[in-house]
């Protein structure tokens, strides 16, 4: 079987964060990967919807299906008819600097914190607060320190962190968590200054690891390399780690191409590691590996049919926040999510706040 990618809300790494966070009026990113194993039969009942919905020849994009939200159901439904492994990763953006805070800077990995659903959900919880209650301040400093890393950075990013603690010891029902973000900042605070003796360079393990494009620009906290990652994690759990025979192709990203061949090689060498990540939707544990390629989306209908996917869940999510969303549009994302199965990894992955996660 072939698995098709592509996404939609791209904006670059996330410290390109527009004015106020608002991610140049992109705040979700979706990757979409579509299975496909007779893509002639696919071929035949797409051109089928496009005559009847009278969509002109040429290559299927999700912008321009705007206006065409059940020709978009029915393709997800012709989908599903017909059995074909969907697997969705949507991001929310903000809230995967808030994962990043936590992760690299309350809870960071030097401080040998272990694996397990009891830090899993602690980092949710820690994730959740700086996504409600953290203001800009807090999250452009973080993103200074990326762009900018030292000492003096990484420090004025810790005492907002811990004044945004403090702030918060006096409001109901968020004292405990306020006093966990406190002691959280002192032991990180504490724990960079003793690994400082040693190593001049200590503030680098409490900031995410930027990583290279083909023009050797720095890019920080993809959302595209996380969300092809837990994809590829996905698709090990979906077959059982039985990957032989697994093709995957992924939209043509010229910039992005050497990184994401480096994360799915780094992914899959996570097995020799003493710890893996909690990730019980998830397989890291790779038995066998799937091949990997990228191609231009108008060469073939998976391609297309994943743009298609991906730009009707980025909608769904965008348009919920401050529009009505096209029922045929709900209808089809909200089905997406209701035949979600977290036991095989089958459907959404949706990475936004608790209080955000959608149901059908």
């Amino acid at each position: 079987m072939t698995f098709y990618l592509d996404e939609s809300g791209h904006s670059g790494d996330i410290v390109n964060s527009g004015d106020g966070f608002d991610f140049k009026g992109q705040p979700y990113f979706v990757l979409a990967a579509v299975g496909v194993s007779d893509e002639s039969a696919v071929v035949t009942r797409i051109e089928e919807l496009r005559a009847l919905h009278r969509i002109s020849p040429g290559e299927l994009k999700s912008k321009s299906l705007m206006a065409k939200p059940k020709f978009v159901l029915e393709v997800i439904d012709y989908l599903e008819s017909i059995g074909a492994p969907l697997f969705v990763e949507l991001v929310d953006k903000r809230y995967f600097i808030c994962v990043h805070i936590t992760s690299f800077q309350l809870l960071p990995s030097c401080m040998g914190f272990p694996e397990g659903a009891p830090m899993a959900f602690l980092r949710n919880a820690v994730a959740d607060l700086l996504n409600a209650e953290a203001p800009d301040q807090v999250l452009d400093a973080f993103v200074h320190a990326c762009l900018e890393p030292s000492e003096a950075h990484l420090l004025q990013s810790l005492s907002l962190l811990q004044d945004l603690g403090v702030r918060l010891l006096d409001i109901p029902g968020k004292k405990d968590i306020a006093r966990g973000v406190v002691m959280m900042v002192e032991d990180a605070r504490n724990e960079y200054l003793e690994l400082k003796e040693q190593d001049p360079d200590a503030f680098l393990q409490f900031l995410p690891p930027p990583d290279h494009n083909k023009r050797s620009k720095r890019v920080w906290m993809l959302p595209n390399l996380t969300s092809f990652a837990n994809i590829y994690a996905r698709l090990n759990l979906y077959f059982r780690r039985n990957l032989q025979g697994v093709h995957i192709v992924h939209d043509q990203q010229l910039e992005l191409e050497d990184i994401l061949h480096l994360g799915k090689a780094t992914v899959e060498a996570q097995k020799d590691q003493s710890q893996v990540p909690y990730t019980p939707h998830s397989d890291f544990i790779f038995e066998e590996m799937a091949t990997f390629t990228f191609a231009q989306s108008h060469e073939g209908i998976g391609l297309q049919i994943a743009d298609v996917v991906a730009g009707a869940v980025m909608r769904y999510f965008r348009d919920s926040q401050s529009a009505t969303v096209n029922p045929d549009l709900a209808k089809a994302v909200e089905r997406l999510i209701s035949t979600s199965d977290a036991r095989t990894g089958y459907g959404v992955n949706q990475v936004v706040a608790s209080q955000d996660v959608r149901y059908a």
